[in-house]
């Protein structure tokens, strides 16, 4: 009987460091790709990409979705997309800008957007930058 409540409490003891063991924290940094709201120098190089829209459309899908209306017009909205603050138009301008060139590209809400840059962001802005971030 001692050597089953032996042996019993020293699998708990096996099985509990494997579990605090599994649990620790990890010694490498997160990255900067951490941060779903950008895109950087180190995840556009990890493909070849035709054109930005490609490399948002497999990266981050997610930024190229509309998500709603309008509340003042009604209208549906749009993505806007910026390249160094200056906005080139919704969404189909990603077709015409090359990966090549570009530090990094973020993704504001339309809150945020709206903020930065004013009106007619509702549904969110890409910005594109050539600059060091």
């Amino acid at each position: 009987m001692r050597q089953a409540l032996q042996a019993s409490l020293v699998t708990a003891l096996l099985l509990f460091s494997a579990a605090c063991a599994a649990r620790s924290p990890s010694t490498e940094s997160p990255g900067p790709t951490a941060n779903r709201d950008f895109i950087l120098r180190d995840e556009i190089d990890r493909g070849q990409w035709a054109n930005s829209f490609e490399l948002i459309r497999n990266v981050r899908p997610q930024w190229l979705r509309v998500r709603g209306r309008d509340t003042i017009t009604g209208d549906p909205g749009e993505v806007q997309v910026l390249l160094d603050n200056v906005r080139l138009g919704n969404i189909d301008a990603l077709r015409a800008l090359p990966v090549s060139g570009i530090n990094y590209y973020q993704w504001l809400d339309g809150i945020s957007a709206s903020q930065r840059w004013g009106t007619g962001y509702g549904n969110g802005a890409i910005f594109v930058s050539t600059r060091p971030r």
